[in-house]
């Protein structure tokens, strides 16, 4: 591919995208980064490794570039760092050529990319042509798997939509049949027959706010903005509350604080708390421990916010712990579960709200802890 096709075509991948770049070396910086701000939509350049983290913690970027050389802290211990917090962050290290030493550590940290000094404007194009690339088909795979995840948090909704309905279903169906016994005694009025319409009316009426509830929480999931974290967990809630209640489990709300974040609320209702929601309910009714429990507590830390989600279904192993996150890996039978839900929450929590998800095991139970 040519120059010119190596552009165009950049051009195409990279729009939307951000980039943070760390140079020490201000002539090389002030080149490298006229170049990125020719096909990125923003460029955060930086001079050493402490204020590329700086910047990282409080943005989010689709790629890292940095020179491996750096006063503090190295490009590696700036990679390691990074894909500590999150590690599926692309990244693209500048070396020369006398640093092939440090190189196989790099490749072990998973970086994606080595830009060789002096640095060649068509393989630097190159290179983040491939990365680019990479990152939009596994941005498009993403939105499949999320897909798959609206549908399996459809499942519960529709399940519940059933709950709700039951009961003014079964009642309206004994409404009628009086009718009909009333009317073969010929004791039918005009005022039994009016109590009893209004009554019907009633729960039709009741029924169709229920399904404006659900309709309200089964919104586009395209929209990004700011929500509560207590609210959005309320609404996720409503739910699965006919499950928890017909299965007999106790459910705890513990709100010490709230926080206003900005991102996709419904995303973060239906692949992440109401996936972690639903596991704890399998796993309840699986253990069927005699007081079963699942308990929600939020808390403030720093300048951010704690959401743990523990319940009493038993401790999981130290194997089933460390492929938890695994895309297509599931403790279920192949007709129960898919196996992307914790995956997709794990990696939505990471890219969308930079923040992290991590399990662990407690008294005859496991928690899941999100720190955003």
């Amino acid at each position: 591919m040519d120059k010119h096709a190596v552009k165009e075509e950049l051009n195409r991948c990279a729009k939307g995208m951000r980039v943070l770049y760390a140079e020490d070396c201000e002539g090389i910086r002030e080149d490298v980064t006229t170049i990125l701000k020719k096909f990125f939509d923003v460029v955060d350049s930086v001079q050493d490794g402490a204020q590329a983290l700086e910047m990282y913690a409080g943005n989010s970027y689709d790629i890292v570039v940095s020179d491996i050389r750096m006063p503090g802290i190295s490009g590696i211990e700036l990679t390691r760092r990074i894909k500590a917090i999150n590690p599926e962050q692309a990244v693209i290290i500048m070396t020369a050529y006398d640093d092939h030493k440090y190189m196989s550590e790099l490749i072990n940290l998973g970086i994606d990319k080595f830009v060789i000094k002096p640095i060649n404007l068509v393989n630097l194009l190159t290179n983040l042509l491939h990365v680019t690339t990479r990152i939009t088909y596994r941005r498009g795979h993403l939105d499949d798997m999320l897909v798959i995840a609206r549908l399996s948090a459809m499942n519960e909704i529709l399940f519940s939509i059933a709950h709700h309905w039951r009961q003014p279903l079964n009642a309206i169906a004994l409404f009628v049949q009086d009718l009909l016994e009333i009317d073969k005694d010929g004791l039918l009025d005009t005022q039994t027959l009016n109590d009893s319409v209004n009554k019907i009316m009633k729960l039709i009426m009741s029924m169709s706010h229920t399904i404006d509830d659900f309709r309200n929480h089964c919104k586009s999931t395209a929209i990004k903005d700011e929500f509560s974290i207590v609210k959005a967990i309320d609404n996720t809630i409503f739910i699965v509350l006919d499950s928890l209640n017909c299965h007999g489990i106790n459910l705890i709300r513990d709100y010490e604080a709230d926080a206003v974040i900005k991102g996709n609320e419904r995303q973060f209702s239906n692949v992440l708390i109401l996936e972690i929601l639903c596991n704890a309910i399998d796993a309840l009714l699986h253990e069927r421990p005699q007081q079963p429990y699942i308990k929600i507590k939020v808390t403030a830390k720093d300048n951010g916010v704690v959401i743990t989600m523990s319940n009493n279904g038993g401790c999981l192993s130290d194997k089933i712990i460390s492929r938890l996150y695994e895309p297509y890996f599931s403790t279920k039978s192949i007709a129960s579960g898919s196996g992307l839900g914790l995956y997709l929450a794990k990696m939505l929590i990471e890219r969308d709200f930079r923040g992290t998800l991590k399990v662990g095991n407690i008294d005859n139970g496991v928690e899941f802890r999100i720190e955003l």
